[in-house]
């Protein structure tokens, strides 16, 4: 079933605009019957003036992106794809961590709707230990400061939204026995991330939802490994994140702080 405009226009106004009167331009929305990626027709958005906040979303996406150039498919009718424009007045160095606030905002939208999920360090959403939910953060320079941000959010909705050699590893909303409205969940998702956006500006980290976060992480207090891009790793106990997004990774050596980006937490 495509995505239906009128019924996301009624939930976005209710979650994201909330009345407001006009001040500037309020956040829009585009629905696509299919795409290559939502974050490439976001990032023509945003370079184009787009204010934050802005969704674009597809029911099929050919070209979607995962972490390290992965693609990240998205049959007709089996998936949530959107991807936000994100403007935070905050430090360059600080912006890994809208990952984590997305994580969050997407763990509280998917207990709404009655799962348990589970947030593995440091950007997929998990149900019943398999993967249903993907965060990539795509920022835009311009000169030493950032233009914008894409936050991109992939979930499954039906099994159809994965193929079977992945099927051990992942999962979809359905077969959680959740049933959801894929424009309601968007919508709802969009607001939660303008209210943890406003209080991360206003709190300048992450302290305000790190215990939230570390109450849903997957493996904490489990012994791991943190395996880098170049395909070394160290084991070590997960421990929790510090304020600035960095994972809490006890090693023999001690303690050590692991940057976003940088490497993948697997048990």
């Amino acid at each position: 079933m495509m995505i239906d405009e009128t019924a996301l226009k009624e939930v976005w106004n209710k979650e994201v605009i909330r009345g407001r009167a006009a001040n500037g331009q309020l956040p829009f929305f585009e629905v696509w019957e299919e795409i290559g990626s939502t974050n490439d027709r976001a990032a023509v958005l945003a370079k184009g003036g787009a204010p934050d906040f802005c969704l674009v979303t597809a029911d099929k996406q050919t070209a979607g992106k995962g972490r390290r150039g992965r693609v990240w498919e998205s049959p007709a009718g089996s998936s949530l794809s959107m991807s936000l424009i994100l403007r935070p007045r905050v430090p360059l160095d600080t912006l890994s961590q809208l990952t984590i606030l997305g994580g969050i905002a997407v763990k509280r939208c998917l207990e709404k709707a009655g799962t348990a999920p589970r947030i593995k360090w440091p950007n997929d959403i998990r149900l019943m230990d398999r993967k249903v939910c993907g965060i990539l953060a795509e920022t835009a320079l311009s000169g030493n400061c950032a233009a914008y941000t894409i936050l991109g959010i992939g979930i499954n909705i039906r099994r159809a939204a994965y193929a079977e050699d992945v099927a051990p590893l992942a999962i979809s909303l359905e077969e959680a026995g959740a049933a959801v409205s894929r424009e309601e969940l968007m919508a709802k998702i969009s607001g939660e991330m303008m209210d943890l956006t406003a209080k991360w500006e206003q709190a300048g980290d992450l302290s305000f939802i790190r215990d939230e976060y570390e109450a849903s992480m997957e493996w904490k207090g489990e012994i791991c490994r943190v395996i880098s891009a170049d395909g070394s790793f160290t084991e070590g106990k997960v421990l929790g994140i510090n304020t600035d997004g960095t994972l809490r990774f006890l090693t023999n050596e001690g303690e050590k702080a692991v940057g976003a980006g940088e490497v993948s937490l697997r048990r």
